[in-house]
């Protein structure tokens, strides 16, 4: 299917194209042939993937696959990783003591090999993002083979077709040892020392029973338990057609725990599959999904490789999750070896889960809302017992949220619950944050109230301190008043109030809740900006921007004063000075994907686009950025591409504070750049389009009537509420609040509106632009292909490498230390 939007003028000029609008007419009008305009940014391969971060990847937000010949495979061998997102172990504790890297950990499930008769000696393929499969062929020097694969958008099924010519292609499971990768880098000797590791070393960790094998109905099953019995996995799988000519390969993965029922979920998987082969509406209904998700927003720049690594974050983004799936870690469905086999809450699952908001992508990101609801009750487990009625989350987790955080600060819980609360903000669900929200962020209120009657700091300044939390990742970032835990206290306490006003809640709790928003120690400030603590300068180089929270994302302090802007751009500065210059060496790496993005994202917030700019680029020069946008530090972790988006978002369209902020710190660079229907705080659509470097319109739909603030660098805009003119005049700010009802929409044009052109059309992309990605020619251009796939070792063209380009160095997770 072809998705496009209707076009009432079809004379077209320019690459905008021009539409005369009668003066009612008040919203953009699109003409986007989407499946056109994704495949110039469809991912490329014409080496021959040897690793999981350079392979092409499909998922649904609970399975997958990635396609790729493993480092010291045999040659006439090419294989489809299969994973499956909640696929983790459910070990009871040792001792009492919960073991989250060991006994609580994701899994490896396994792989199928295509065998050829003859050797792989090339590959043609390409990842189309508009219908998410993966096409192509396989070259022997036997003869060849076409593929075609993908996850299938609504069902737990991956479907993976093979047509020989002049080959034959056996296929056949091979299953995974179900242990943690964690324990077995600790067994051979990696991992940090101290108590808690070797505890983990020397910890009982007996493997679970072999798998069984059966067939039943054509249909064959691989059923592996659990160590005794806590859960088990089925792999099942069907195969049509011969060998030699067409065959298709249907697979199911399904886990369960506490149920026992995988084997009856994956056999009607496969039945339903079957079923819908037969009538001819499964690829067909997997291609719907996907054409009618990419048109929920869209955005067009005049830079090819910003603009094709935003959108395969987009496709990205809707393979790893859904609204009705398990909550992100660190792979998505993909799984990789790692020392990290779970969810990190302080900081990787946050930046995930910002990338969806903007880009009206609300229903695919609800997966952290849904499962945290679902969860909710296990979150008032986690804490002390004496702490009642509070709740908490340790730093890391398993998909159950089976994790004490004891009778220390919530930090980690209400990090996570801002990202809740920012999906309720842009979807303009008040319900949810009386219903969903409230109950929970009440918890983590009580458990900071706990730990304060728990850990009194006697002062003699009148205000209330905190005795001991944790900056995370900071060298020595433990002590007394962590910026990190001002600024989430504040925002906690103050987002309590705010929803008990609003809802007449009358809560027993609210005067104690005012009395931390009026006595809570300040935040610590020294002539370099925001301190790490009380006692810690900011000295050391640090990845994280931990001790920026306040300002980025919770917007507890802003730069909307001279002061506050003042205080963010000393505080960010001095942040990037230390870690990329200073020269001190540190244990973890200094500087990291988010590092980028982190910084990217806030030097937009104080509207500097030429920074911001920079920190892009940087992110996708950074080494361990993979061609395929993949990225890793020894270990996979998703987030720090999908947080790009975010910076593209930051770039062009702001809603913190309540104020709408049309292209903030568009650079100079884009000329051109335009976006339809991006989404801000308060459930608005937003449209505008800045052409030669001046913006022609700033269009801007209520869906639910939230007070209006906008923004626009538009000098004294004709303003236009369902295309009748009004008068308003700007505030102190330069901004304009608007009395826009549900379902009406306003404009900002520089001309009266029956002048501007409201069409928005993608920005033609050269050839020589096209395809950036994935592992061809042009990706040679990235550090993370050098780094990934070194040309001096591997095949630099579609010609059978030599043998001795064949060897690998096989390289281990880091271990990092959370």
């Amino acid at each position: 299917m072809n998705m496009k939007t209707t076009l009432i003028v079809v004379v077209l000029s320019g690459w905008f194209g021009l539409a005369i609008a009668a003066d009612n007419v008040a919203a953009s009008e699109t003409e986007i042939e989407f499946q056109s305009f994704l495949a110039q940014h469809d991912m490329v391969w014409d080496r021959i993937p040897n690793r999981w971060e350079v392979a092409p990847y499909t998922g649904n937000g609970n399975v997958g696959f990635l396609f790729y010949q493993a480092q010291g495979e045999a040659k006439n061998v090419i294989s489809i990783y299969t994973g499956r997102h909640d696929y983790y172990d459910h070990r009871a504790p040792h001792d009492g003591d919960e073991l989250l890297w060991i006994y609580r950990s994701r899994l490896p499930l396994g792989h199928f090999n295509l065998t050829s008769d003859g050797d792989i000696t090339a590959v043609d393929l390409r990842l189309d993002l508009w219908n998410a499969e993966l096409t192509g062929t396989v070259n022997t020097n036997k003869g060849s083979y076409a593929v075609r694969g993908f996850s299938h958008s609504l069902h737990d099924v991956i479907y993976f077709e093979t047509n020989a010519d002049h080959e034959s292609i056996k296929v056949s499971w091979h299953p995974d040892v179900p242990k943690a990768p964690v324990r077995t880098t600790l067994e051979n000797g990696g991992g940090p020392k101290g108590a808690s590791w070797n505890k983990m070393r020397e910890a009982p960790y007996e493997l679970p029973p072999e798998p069984t094998l059966s067939e039943k109905d054509e249909m064959q099953f691989c059923f592996q338990p659990l160590y005794q019995d806590r859960g088990e996995t089925t792999t099942g799988w069907k195969i049509q057609g011969k060998p030699s000519g067409k065959q298709i390969l249907l697979a199911s993965v399904h886990h369960s725990f506490p149920q026992h029922d995988s084997m009856e979920k994956v056999a009607n998987n496969l039945q339903v599959a079957t079923d819908l082969l037969a009538g001819n509406t499964f690829i067909s209904a997997h291609r719907k999904w996907w054409n009618n998700y990419y048109p929920l927003s869209f955005l067009t720049i005049d830079d090819p490789e910003k603009e094709a690594f935003y959108w395969i974050q987009m496709y990205k983004f809707a393979s790893a999750t859904r609204g009705n799936g398990p909550v992100m870690d660190l792979m998505g469905p993909w799984y990789h070896s790692t020392f990290w086999p779970m969810v990190w809450g302080d900081l990787n699952v946050e930046l995930q889960y910002w990338t969806h908001l903007t880009a009206n992508r609300l229903d695919v990101g609800s997966s952290l809302c849904n499962w945290f609801d679902k969860h909710e009750a296990q979150l008032f487990k986690n804490v002390a017992e004496r702490w009642k009625e509070s709740a908490g989350l340790a730093t890391l987790f398993p998909q159950d949220l089976v994790a004490g955080q004891g009778a220390t600060v919530p930090d980690m819980l209400c990090w996570i619950l801002h990202d809740y609360w920012l999906h309720c903000q842009f979807a303009g669900d008040r319900d949810r944050i009386r219903e969903g929200l409230f109950t929970k962020l009440r918890g983590v209120g009580n458990s900071y109230l706990n730990y304060l009657k728990d850990n009194p700091v006697s002062s003699d300044d009148g205000k209330i301190h905190i005795k001991m939390s944790w900056s995370p990742e900071y060298p020595g970032g433990r002590g007394k008043d962590i910026n990190f835990t001002i600024g989430l206290m504040k925002w906690c306490f103050q987002t309590l109030l705010d929803i008990n006003q609003e809802h007449s809640l009358n809560d027993p709790l609210t005067n104690e809740w005012q009395n931390i928003v009026d006595n809570l120690v300040d935040f610590q400030i020294d002539d370099n900006g925001l301190r790490v603590g009380k006692e810690i300068p900011f000295d050391k180089p640090h990845r994280h921007y931990s001790h920026l929270l306040p300002f980025y994302p919770l917007a507890v302090l802003t730069p909307d004063t001279p002061e506050g802007k003042q205080l963010m751009r000393t505080s960010l500065d001095h942040w990037l000075d230390v870690t990329f210059n200073s020269g001190i060496k540190v244990t973890a790496m200094p500087v990291t994907g988010y590092t980028a993005t982190g910084a990217a994202s806030m030097y937009a917030w104080l509207g500097d686009s030429d920074q911001a700019y920079h920190y892009l680029n940087y992110l996708i020069k950074h080494d361990r950025v993979s061609p395929t946008t993949m990225y890793a530090e020894g270990n996979p972790v998703i987030e720090s591409p999908l947080s790009f988006a975010t910076c593209i978002h930051d770039m062009l369209l702001q809603s913190w504070g309540g104020v709408l902020r049309v292209f903030p710190a568009s650079p100079k660079l884009w000329d051109d750049v335009a976006f339809k229907d991006l989404r801000g705080q308060g459930a608005f659509l937003v449209s505008a389009k800045k052409q030669a470097g001046a913006t022609q319109f700033v269009t801007v739909k209520s869906l639910i009537g939230s007070p209006c603030v906008v923004r626009t660098d538009i000098p004294n805009p004709k303003i236009t509420i369902d295309g009748s003119h009004v008068t308003i005049i700007a505030r102190e700010d330069g901004s304009y609040e608007v009395p826009l009802k549900k379902g009406q929409s306003v404009t900002f044009a520089p001309v009266a509106l029956g002048q501007v052109d409201l069409t928005i059309k993608p920005i033609p992309v050269a050839e020589s632009d096209r395809n950036l990605f994935g592992l061809n020619e042009k990706t040679t251009r990235l550090p993370g292909h050098q780094h990934y796939y070194k040309e001096a070792s591997a095949a630099t063209s579609r010609k059978p490498p030599t043998a001795s380009k064949q060897k690998r160095v096989k390289r281990e997770p880091i271990p990092r230390v959370r």
